[in-house]
């Protein structure tokens, strides 16, 4: 049996959720509360290190129209979750499904860095990977 959630690995966990959430309902606003102006990313589909929450925002505007309307859902794994003081790493495992019938689950590794900022939460590095099919 694992310890009960801190408080903080609760937050956390449920910003996880409230993220895919918020991009499942493109609601780009909430999602952004959850990152910091300074974020550095590693995306799925774009190779250079992304700069910024301009940086982000910029990749999502050069997406095709409907990226989001493609996708049917986002099953995510349990987070893994590590607080240090002000500092905490996220990691976990998702599945987009779509809603093509014709188009394979896509299976991605994500690894979140937050950094507690004036006693708020802010992711401030992500890094995704796209799996192997099984």
């Amino acid at each position: 049996m694992s310890a009960p959630m801190t408080d903080d690995e609760k937050w956390l966990h449920d910003a996880v959720y409230a993220m895919y959430d918020a991009y499942l309902t493109s609601d780009r606003a909430r999602a952004d509360s959850y990152i910091a102006e300074d974020v550095t990313l590693w995306d799925t589909e774009h190779e250079p290190l992304v700069f910024g929450l301009s940086g982000l925002n910029a990749l999502r505007d050069s997406r095709p129209a409907g990226s989001v309307a493609a996708v049917a859902g986002i099953d995510v794994t349990e987070p893994v979750i590590d607080v240090w003081d002000e500092f905490a790493l996220v990691r976990h495992t998702f599945t987009v499904r779509f809603t093509d019938p014709a188009s394979r689950p896509e299976r991605v590794r994500n690894t979140g860095v937050w950094r507690r900022r004036e006693g708020t939460w802010l992711l401030v590095h992500n890094h995704e990977d796209v799996l192997p099919e099984q």
